[in-house]
């Protein structure tokens, strides 16, 4: 029990760290830039402005932006872009584009700090996009498909209602409130997962999976430290697998070429903590989380090809 009570303690501790002080911070500037922006109708003249470019892969200048944001800021602040995509009514396939585009880029929470292994973060932020172009495509395609429409993206339109002009205080007073709503919505998510990963790791789980899928493990190349990776990634995100992939380094002193060729796998935000983040922050997006799912696999799968010929 003793065992148990401390693991959820460290648990929680991390989770509230990382909440906290990595993704609060961030969201609330996010939140507040976007809403003081949509105040002033500059979000509309950037989606029409990106329309002609985005539109070949089914984004629009929303989903364009939300690709930028995870891209240059974290894989929490396409939230803001996505939750205006919902507030203005676009439509499906659009919304669908715009989920799986993100769930297949590289965050720059996760990518920036591989520079201090030698990796080169642009290098993974460009493979990012070209596989987030990749899902967007295929994503539009699947609901075309299934809704038989030719319907474009509904934000590709100005509103008709005049957006009410905010003051830089008001803007920020909101994008707060709606960050601080977002944490409150992924605290428990971050608490749960990170406690299984140390439960993993304490209990002795992973060597004995790692014994029995040991000839699985030999055909792949895989090791006992690249599930372990693989399993944070999944149970607590992109950042935990980049927190144990320093401290790994350390000891192990990885190379360079191993650690962006396992990027793509490693540095997306398709896994628990991600998709909880999300779709609880814009509940929109659950009517096409299953194509937006599909779509950044193959994005992904596009990333690690490309990586491979480096």
């Amino acid at each position: 029990m003793t065992f148990l009570i401390t693991a959820i303690l460290d648990a929680g501790r991390s989770a509230v760290d990382i909440a906290i002080f990595t993704f609060l911070p961030l969201m609330i500037v996010t939140f507040s830039l976007m809403r003081y922006l949509e105040g002033m109708s500059a979000l509309r003249w950037i989606a029409g402005k990106a329309n002609p470019l985005f539109g070949l892969f089914g984004l629009d200048g929303f989903g364009a932006l939300a690709i930028i944001q995870l891209s240059l800021v974290s894989s929490a602040a396409p939230v803001s872009a996505l939750s205006l995509m919902a507030h203005k009514g676009t439509s499906e396939r659009c919304r669908a584009a715009a989920f799986a585009a993100v769930l297949a880029a590289a965050p720059a929470n996760a990518s920036f700090p591989l520079a201090s292994l030698g990796v080169d973060p642009g290098l993974i932020i460009v493979n990012g996009i070209c596989g987030a172009l990749v899902a967007s495509t295929l994503a539009c395609w699947l609901v075309g498909r299934r809704s038989q429409t030719g319907q474009i993206c509904s934000c590709y339109k100005a509103d008709e209602a005049v957006a009410a002009r905010l003051d830089l205080l008001t803007a920020i007073n909101r994008g707060g409130a709606d960050a601080v709503r977002v944490i409150s919505a992924i605290l428990p998510v971050l608490v749960i997962s990170l406690l299984m990963v140390r439960l993993i790791q304490s209990t002795g789980a992973l060597s004995a999976f790692t014994s029995v899928a040991l000839p699985l493990l030999q055909l792949l190349g895989a090791s006992q430290q690249d599930v372990l990776f693989f399993l944070t990634k999944c149970l607590a995100g992109s950042s935990a697998a980049v927190t144990l992939l320093l401290d790994v380094h350390q000891k192990l002193s990885l190379q360079p070429e191993k650690i962006i060729r396992g990027s793509a796998f490693l540095l997306n935000p398709l896994d628990l903590p991600g998709l909880s983040i999300l779709i609880a922050s814009v509940p929109a997006l659950r009517s096409v989380a299953g194509v937006a799912i599909v779509s950044a696999l193959a994005g992904i799968l596009v990333r690690t090809v490309l990586l491979s010929w480096l």
